[in-house]
Order: C-alpha cells, then structure tokens, then sequence
C-alpha cells in the first residue's frame, strides 16, 4: 500500500495549502477504505474457520476494526483541523495508519 506523501516543505513550515490538505485527505481515505476491505475479508475467512480458531480471529479482528475506527475518526479530525494543529495532527494519523498497516499484515501472515 503507498505510503501518505508529504507535501513539499512551504516557506512557512506550519502552512500547509489547503488543496495538499484535501489531496492527503483523500489518499489518507483511499487507504482507510483499503484497510477496512482487508478486514472484512478477515471477517469472511474467520466464518469459515473451525469454533476455536473463529473464536481466536474474531477476537483479533474486533482489535482491527477499533484501530480502523479510531484512525477514521483521526481522519476526520484532521480534515478540519487548523493550519496550526494540522501537522501535528498528520503526523499522528500517519503513525497509527503505519501501525495499523503493519498489524493487518502480521494478522494476514498468521491466518
């Protein structure tokens, strides 16, 4: 999956153009939706599993989606942010969307 791009640094570090913000913004949802469809074939793979092991990747999936949740939430967050909290902000989502994208390909490995 392509990692969010930075945009390139403005004079003004903390000003951040609203047509990147909207162009990160959609890229970031892009990935979100990936990741969400990543999950749900979890979900169907987990259906066909025998009790034990349902029981097991259900568990796990249930801890991916809340991390999905939460990160669409920090999406959310970001779009409205402020010029001033917004790089703080993407920095945030950015880390929590690689430790998403890490954990889903750790739970893929496993099942």
């Amino acid at each position: 999956m392509p990692e969010l791009q930075k945009p390139p640094a403005a004079s003004d570090p903390a000003a951040v153009k609203a047509d990147e913000r909207t162009a990160l913004a959609q890229t970031a949802q892009k990935e979100l939706d990936e990741l969400r469809a990543s999950i749900a074939e979890f979900r169907r793979k987990a259906e066909t599993a025998n009790q034990q092991s349902q029981a097991k990747l259900n568990e796990e999936i249930e801890i991916l989606e809340a991390e999905l949740r939460d990160l669409q939430a920090k999406l959310t967050e970001l779009k409205s942010a402020t010029r001033e909290s917004w790089n703080q902000l993407n920095t945030s989502f950015d880390q929590a969307l690689k430790t998403l994208k890490v954990r889903i390909a750790d739970f893929r490995q496993k099942s």
